[in-house]
């Protein structure tokens, strides 16, 4: 089955779920099966993609944004062919960017070729960016754990996005780090009622992961989990994550994903102005 350039984006309510692995061992599974992938970091401020992916990016947008270094020149390739646009790591500015130097990152990034599949891996949380980044994806994936906290901003961030888009076809939840399928699905369960009975909206369930200890190792080695331990429980999860992923519809376009995906984005930061 080929991808119709979709344009996925990763969220969580809080950090500490797995939102970033599962973004990059998403991405790095849609690479391997042939498929011309980008992430993007969008975790400006404290991105960590990078390392998961053992890789050592020389620059991060932070100087992009300085005008010293362009899109193409900071972006660096990762296993399978998979295409990294990285952040920067403890920068406070790229955190809360402006209005200007949005649309100066959408300008850039609007320029690199179509790709098969977009992964914009967001910071955790409702900040003024996250929302902006996934207002402009064809879908998002909110990763959740079973823990009290993590389901409470789970759904602070579903009744954002709900108040802001029809998320009726676009809204998907992730258990991540369950200790089987029947919890994912329970937990999927749970939110829907809630996000059903107060914000009138229906999520949708693609998948869970399951809980693995091959993910630490993995993210020590920094070597995309499918690769370290590709017969394991989460390697078996991330594929089948990748198939129903490869179902989802995606917006009609002409342009490529990533242009799209500017696009929109730029309309929703002009709305903001």
């Amino acid at each position: 089955m080929t991808t119709n350039r979709l344009v996925i984006g990763v969220a969580s309510g809080k950090g500490g779920v797995g939102k970033t692995t599962t973004a990059v061992n998403l991405a790095a599974c849609l690479a391997s099966q042939g498929k011309d992938t980008l992430l993007l970091d969008g975790d400006l401020g404290l991105s960590n993609a990078q390392i998961l992916l053992g890789c050592s990016p020389k620059f991060t947008f932070a100087d992009v944004l300085s005008g010293q270094k362009t899109v193409e020149e900071v972006m660096i390739s990762g296993p399978h062919g998979l295409r990294l646009l990285p952040g920067a790591s403890g920068v406070s500015e790229l955190a809360s960017l402006s209005h200007a130097e949005v649309r100066g990152l959408i300008n850039s990034v609007s320029q690199l070729p179509p790709c098969d599949v977009l992964i914009v891996d967001t910071a955790a949380g409702v900040s003024h960016n996250v929302t902006l980044l996934l207002q402009a994806c064809d879908h998002q994936i909110v990763v959740v754990e079973n823990e009290p906290s993590s389901i409470a901003d789970a759904y602070g961030i579903i009744k954002v996005l709900s108040q802001a888009i029809d998320v009726s076809q676009s809204l998907h939840v992730l258990p991540n780090r369950v200790s089987s399928h029947k919890e994912g699905a329970a937990i999927h369960r749970l939110l829907n009622d809630v996000a059903m009975k107060f914000l009138d909206v229906n999520i949708n369930y693609l998948s869970s992961i399951r809980e693995d200890s091959n993910v630490v190792k993995a993210a020590r080695a920094g070597i995309p989990v499918i690769d370290f331990a590709p017969s394991s429980l989460i390697a078996s999860d991330v594929r089948a994550l990748a198939s129903k992923v490869l179902e989802l519809p995606s917006a009609s376009r002409v342009s490529g994903g990533i242009q799209f995906f500017m696009e929109r984005l730029s309309d929703q930061a002009s709305e903001r102005v």
